[in-house]
């Protein structure tokens, strides 16, 4: 038990940067899309900003309810396995936001 415990902690810590992350996103980009680009916050991708936040702690979650009767090492195991898919996710939302910043960018040089 007190193993289990520790690895949801440790754990815990490493899905901590990407969902602290997302929601720093998540709470200054349609600032700053506003500010520097004059869009209003209804064009802010939200669904990707919501998206990357949802992610880590459904994936957390999924991991320690599905492993928490298996024992140490399955709970080890599906930890990991979901902090590689959330990194994943977090980086392919990351691209996507700079995609669209770029195009937010080149909308506004273009057309004024």
């Amino acid at each position: 038990m007190f193993g289990r415990i520790v690895v949801v902690a440790l754990g815990g810590a490493l899905y901590a940067y990407p969902l602290w992350s997302a929601v720093g996103n998540l709470l200054n980009l349609p600032a700053y899309y506003v500010t520097h680009f004059g869009i209003t916050t209804e064009q802010a991708p939200w669904f990707l900003l919501v998206l990357a936040v949802a992610t880590p702690a459904a994936i957390f979650s999924a991991a320690t309810l599905l492993t928490w009767r298996r024992g140490t090492g399955a709970l080890m195991l599906a930890l990991t396995a979901g902090f590689a898919v959330v990194s994943a996710t977090a980086l392919s939302i990351t691209a996507f936001l700079v995609d669209d910043r770029l195009r937010i960018v080149r909308d506004f040089l273009l057309n004024g």
